[in-house]
């Protein structure tokens, strides 16, 4: 009688220290107000998400990719979350969370610290889509950065890009897809720094591209990059180009290029065999 009472009450003890776990959608739990929750950045694109649990279990909360937090104030930067988090409260908690994202609004400023945010929404359904994309893949955080404002601000998918492009030539078909555009003919790498009051700074580094040409005879060219006024900012190589239909493997250093419009060209004197435009 003794081992059964024993037995028994180790299971009631264990029962007892078992706490059930509720896990649950961060928008859900804010509709069934099983939380209360305040947002105040720390500077830049992070914010501290403090959550007061309203309820006697503890809860695992899931902040999915494409959780969008909007600024209170309209001229400051709304925040994205690419990668999922979950957030673990015990019952009747209150507990404050670092939670990053990135800039989706390019031309907005930069939130200092101390910038109230709503609670957050899901984002509109590309960027979610482009999220989700990102959550499931391992890109540096300068590439995240560019796909997003591809959706968010439009910007180049070109733009999409990193040192080893073929970690990044999938994300960027991905990008061109949901917006309906064709796959960009180049690629441009570029740095943003975005300092801890968020303010953007960009820096381009390198344009690559694989581009056909043809030539019906020997003849001797240039391949430059030309601005928008018609200036040579940068002339490459002079080369023979032998008759036929060639690739031209295009890797130009953009370094110190001002934002605006470019094209790359690779002619002779009288005939432009390769004529693009590209975008900073």
């Amino acid at each position: 009688m003794s081992s059964r009472l024993n037995f028994t009450s180790a299971i009631l003890i264990c029962c007892a220290v078992i706490e059930a776990k509720t896990i649950v959608s961060i928008d859900k739990a804010i509709e069934k107000k099983m939380i209360k929750t305040e947002v105040v950045c720390t500077g830049g694109l992070k914010v501290n998400y403090k959550i007061k649990n309203n309820t006697n279990d503890s809860l695992q909360i899931i902040v999915p990719a494409g959780w969008r937090m909007n600024s209170m104030k309209e001229e400051y930067q709304d925040i994205l979350v690419t990668q999922q988090q979950i957030l673990a409260m015990g019952k009747n908690e209150q507990k404050t969370f670092l939670i990053k994202g990135f800039c989706c609004e390019a031309d907005h400023s930069g939130p200092s610290e101390g910038q109230k945010y709503e609670q957050g929404k899901l984002a509109a359904p590309n960027l979610v889509l482009v999220a989700t994309y990102l959550n499931a893949i391992k890109v540096d955080e300068n590439t995240q950065q560019y796909a997003v404002w591809a959706v968010s601000n439009n910007k180049p998918t070109a733009h999409i890009a990193g040192k080893n492009d073929s970690l990044t030539q999938e994300l960027r078909n991905f990008v061109a897809k949901i917006k309906g555009e064709p796959i960009p003919w180049f690629t441009l790498y570029k740095r943003v720094k975005i300092n801890s009051y968020g303010d953007i700074n960009e820096y381009p580094l390198q344009l690559k591209a694989n581009v056909n040409y043809s030539v019906d005879k020997t003849t001797y060219a240039y391949f430059y990059v030309m601005d928008s006024l018609g200036k040579k900012v940068a002339i490459i190589t002079g080369q023979w180009l032998q008759p036929g239909n060639h690739d031209y493997a295009v890797n130009v250093n953009v370094r110190g290029l001002q934002k605006g419009k470019y094209k790359i060209v690779l002619a002779d004197e009288n005939t432009s065999y390769i004529y693009k435009e590209f975008e900073i």
